[in-house]
């Protein structure tokens, strides 16, 4: 067994410790996060813009902390908690303007659903009671006895389109109104 000269150890130790230094410092060297920072911020803003302070306060709240505190750790130069907080707010910042999205959504379909839903006691009598037709313009039907008008005359036109006459099928024709059948080939 040969021994080795302590000269040899020392080398390798030192090349050893000086590449430990040299991955150190490039540990160190992280870029700063300017592109996560702006990422974060924007998204704040879109949540800002959907109506997130109505709809999602507490997630807007903490994309916000979050952004507040990766602007602190970008001062201190701590760029590796920076770049995370910025992450996390801009994710929590987007989650708002979801969650504030989906509420608009809900409450417009909601809207929708009410105003589909008839509250007029005199439709709900006469279902058959539906507005006519006619070439461009819309008349109410016979059983409306209001007199008013959907935008067209009051004349008491049916309140649905007859169906043809027998026999008439196939040819072409008119009735009183304006209404003509196709034709039908067989």
């Amino acid at each position: 067994m040969t021994r080795k000269p302590a000269t040899t150890i020392r080398w390798r130790a030192a090349a050893v410790l000086s590449a430990a230094l040299g991955m150190a410092a490039c540990a160190s060297d992280v870029p700063p996060p300017t592109a996560q920072l702006g990422a974060a911020s924007q998204a704040v803003q879109e949540a800002e813009r959907a109506n997130a302070l109505q709809y999602a306060p507490v997630a807007l709240q903490s994309a916000r902390d979050k952004l507040a505190a990766a602007d602190k750790a970008m001062r201190a130069d701590e760029r590796t908690r920076a770049r995370r907080l910025a992450e996390e707010a801009r994710v929590d910042a987007e989650l708002a303007t979801v969650t504030a999205q989906r509420a608009v959504t809900q409450q417009a379909a909601t809207a929708v659903v009410k105003s589909a839903v008839p509250n007029n006691p005199r439709s709900a009598a006469m279902p058959n009671a539906a507005p006519v037709y006619s070439g461009s313009t819309l008349t109410a039907p016979p059983s409306d006895l209001s007199g008013s008008s959907y935008g067209g005359s009051s004349s008491g036109a049916p309140a649905a389109v007859p169906p043809a006459p027998a026999g008439s099928l196939g040819t072409s024709g008119g009735n009183s109104w304006g209404y003509s059948y196709p034709e039908v080939r067989q």
